[in-house]
C-alpha cells in the first residue's frame, strides 16, 4: 500500500491530540482536588479532625425523683370569705328585704324549704342562720380564709422514662484523654405528672395518685470527661460532668385536674438548665467499634404556670373536700356551737340540694358571687407549681469511629 505524505501528517496530528487529551485527563483529579475539597473541614484538617470523631447509637433511661412545693395561687383565691358572706346576705335579703337584692337576681332558688325552714333561718347573716354558722365553722376550724387551691397540693413527675439516642464525640487532645460528647438526636420524652399530697385532715387529697398533666421533654445533653488509660486500651473508665438544657413543650391538663380546679386549664413550664457528675466505661470490641455504659445525675428546677379560665365551683366539687374537712366533721358529729344542725347532715359547702330543693348550697352561693363580679363564672386564675427533679441518667450505647 502507498501512503501519501499528507496522510502521514494527519496521523501524527491525531496521535499528538490523543496524547494531549490523555495528559489532560490524568491531570483532572489533581485539579478537582484542589478546587473542590471532598471534606467539610478546611484543607489540612480532614485527617486530624475526622480521626478524633466517633458516633454512638444507644438507649438512654432517666429515673426521676421529685421534690415538690405546694401549688401557689398567684392571682389570689377563687372566692374570698367575705364574698361568700356577701352572697349569704343577698340570699337572705331575697325574703327579708327583696328591695335590697341587686337587679337581675332571681330569688326563687334562695327561698326556704320544709327541711330547713324559711329563708331567714336558712341564709341568715348572723348565728341564727344555718349557712352563716356552717361557713363560719368551716373557716374557724380549718383556718381557711378563702376558697382557692387547698394546702398540701403537690405533684410528682413520672419516675421512669427513656428514649433511643444518637451522640457525637470528639477527642480534644492527641493522647485522647479528654473527651467532649454531645447527644444530638433523641425522640421527645413524654412525661406524666401525677398529683400528690394530703389535705388538712391528713388524708390523700382529691388529685393524689391521679395523672393531672402530660408534657413532652427534649433534654439536650453534653458530657465532658477525662478518660483513664492508654488510647488503645481494651477498657477505659472515665469521669466527667454533664450539662443539660431541658426544653418542655406540649403540656396538657388532664380532665381530672380541670374538674378539680373548676375549668379549662393551660400549662406552661419554663425551660431549665442543670448539670451534674458522670462516670462510665468504654470497651473496645474491634475494628473501630466500641461499647459504652455511663451513669450520671443532673438536678433540674422546674417551674410550671397553670391558668384556669371560666372557673366554676359547684356543690360536690372535689376541691371542697380538701378545703372544708373541719366543716364536714362538724356536720357529721354535730358541732354544739351550731344551734340547729340539720339531722340529715347535708348542708354547708358540700350540701347536695337546698333552697329550692334542686340546687346545692355551694352552687347557689357561687352563682351570686359570679353575678356580683358581673360575669357568668368566677373568672380566670393563675397558679404556680415548683418542683426539684433529681434525674439519674443511664446510657448504654455502641460506638463507631469515623
Amino acid at each position: 500500500m502507498h501512503f501519501s505524505y499528507a496522510r502521514v501528517a494527519s496521523v501524527k496530528q491525531a496521535a499528538t491530540l490523543l496524547l494531549a487529551a490523555a495528559g489532560a485527563c490524568a491531570a483532572l483529579p489533581t485539579f478537582a482536588q484542589q478546587q473542590l475539597p471532598n471534606s467539610i473541614f478546611p484543607a489540612g484538617w480532614d485527617s486530624k479532625v475526622r480521626d478524633r470523631l466517633f458516633m454512638r447509637i444507644g438507649y438512654t433511661a432517666v429515673i426521676t425523683k421529685t421534690k415538690s412545693e405546694q401549688v401557689r395561687d398567684v392571682s389570689g383565691p377563687v372566692v374570698t370569705q367575705q364574698e361568700l358572706l356577701n352572697a349569704v346576705a343577698i340570699a337572705s335579703n331575697c325574703s327579708g328585704s327583696p328591695s335590697s337584692v341587686p337587679a337581675g337576681i332571681d330569688c326563687t332558688p334562695y327561698l326556704g324549704t320544709a327541711d330547713y325552714g324559711d329563708a331567714t333561718s336558712l341564709w341568715g347573716t348572723d348565728e341564727s342562720g344555718f349557712a352563716y354558722q356552717l361557713l363560719a365553722s368551716a373557716f374557724r376550724n380549718d383556718g381557711v380564709t378563702s376558697i382557692g387551691t387547698p394546702p398540701g397540693i403537690k405533684a410528682k413527675a413520672q419516675k421512669n422514662i427513656g428514649t433511643p439516642t444518637l451522640s457525637i464525640g470528639y477527642w480534644i487532645d492527641q493522647e485522647r484523654k479528654w473527651l467532649l460528647e454531645g447527644f444530638v438526636l433523641a425522640a421527645p420524652l413524654k412525661v406524666d405528672i401525677t398529683g400528690d399530697g394530703t389535705n388538712p385532715s391528713g388524708q390523700p387529697n382529691g388529685i393524689n395518685g391521679k395523672v393531672i398533666a402530660t408534657t413532652k421533654l427534649l433534654p439536650p445533653l453534653v458530657i465532658g470527661s477525662y478518660n483513664f488509660g492508654e488510647a488503645n486500651a481494651m477498657f477505659r473508665p472515665y469521669v466527667g460532668v454533664g450539662a443539660m438544657y431541658a426544653v418542655f413543650f406540649g403540656a396538657k391538663a388532664s380532665p381530672e385536674l380541670e374538674q378539680y380546679v373548676g375549668g379549662p386549664t393551660t400549662i406552661t413550664t419554663k425551660n431549665t438548665f442543670g448539670f451534674g457528675p458522670f462516670l462510665g466505661l468504654k470497651t473496645e470490641i474491634g475494628e473501630g467499634w466500641h461499647f459504652n455504659v455511663s451513669v450520671g445525675r443532673i438536678g433540674l428546677q422546674a417551674t410550671s404556670r397553670l391558668v384556669t379560665s371560666n372557673t366554676q365551683i359547684r356543690s360536690g366539687s372535689a376541691v371542697l373536700n380538701d378545703l372544708t374537712s373541719g366543716l364536714i366533721d362538724a356536720i357529721k358529729t354535730g358541732d354544739n356551737t351550731i344551734a340547729q344542725t340539720p339531722t340529715n347532715s347535708d348542708f354547708g359547702l358540700l350540701a347536695p340540694n337546698v333552697g329550692d330543693g334542686k340546687t346545692g348550697a355551694t352552687t347557689l352561693l357561687m352563682n351570686l358571687v359570679s353575678q356580683a363580679k358581673g360575669q357568668s363564672n368566677l373568672g380566670t386564675f393563675v397558679r404556680e407549681q415548683k418542683m426539684k427533679l433529681t434525674n439519674t441518667i443511664i446510657n448504654v450505647s455502641v460506638g463507631m469511629n469515623f
